[in-house]
């Protein structure tokens, strides 16, 4: 049981609701960006699709709503506990141009255990389509990725959240279950953005 705690604040550190509607489709077995990206575009509000594996992935969801309002949830990086699930602080730290880092703090419950995990990281903005970020400090060996926003319609929009994580081995942390718990942090998290731009 505190292993399963402490994989979870490391897991969800940085991608962080509500009942879910169905995964469109999942493929464990690797990742075909173009494909992907095609099936993407053909989803049903509220589906998500998720491809990738141990560590390598791209999440896919549909966001209805305005270019504004969903860069504002992206990067609302003073607000993130109001919407994200666990993140009970976040706070910008610096800003310079495009450029910023921010810090959160997540706090974990299962039955009668919590942990509370804090984590840095450094993003770069290239408004109104892409987000690079990266894990400055934390409690895994390496995390970076990005959030692209792909237009399909005046008021819809595919998102597609791409990255890249690998636990830290010096932890002797189980690797398939960190890897699981990350995929499920995954989902939630574009469900979080879906919802938040909607509620906007």
């Amino acid at each position: 049981m505190k292993l399963v705690i402490w994989l979870l604040g490391i897991v969800l550190t940085t991608t962080t609701l509500v009942a879910t509607p169905a995964i469109a489709q999942s493929n464990r077995a690797g990742v075909n960006q173009e494909e992907s990206a095609s099936l993407g575009r053909n989803l049903k509000d509220g589906e998500i699709l998720l491809r990738g594996s141990k560590g390598k992935y791209i999440g896919y969801t549909i966001v209805r709503g305005n270019i504004q309002t969903l860069w504002s949830v992206l990067t609302d990086y003073d607000n993130f506990e109001k919407y994200m699930p666990n993140v009970v602080e976040s706070q910008l730290l610096e800003s310079h141009g495009n450029q910023k880092v921010f810090e959160q703090v997540q706090n974990f419950q299962i039955l009668f255990f919590s942990r509370r995990t804090k984590v840095k990281t450094m993003v770069t903005e290239a408004y109104p389509k892409l987000i690079k970020f990266k894990v400055l400090e934390g409690e895994v060996k390496s995390l970076e990725g990005s959030w692209k926003i792909e237009q399909l319609a005046p008021d819809k929009f595919l998102v597609i959240h791409q990255v890249t994580v690998e636990p830290d081995s010096k932890l002797g942390v189980n690797s398939s279950l960190f890897y699981s718990i990350y995929e499920d942090a995954i989902e939630k998290t574009l469900r979080a953005i879906s919802k938040e731009t909607a509620r906007r």
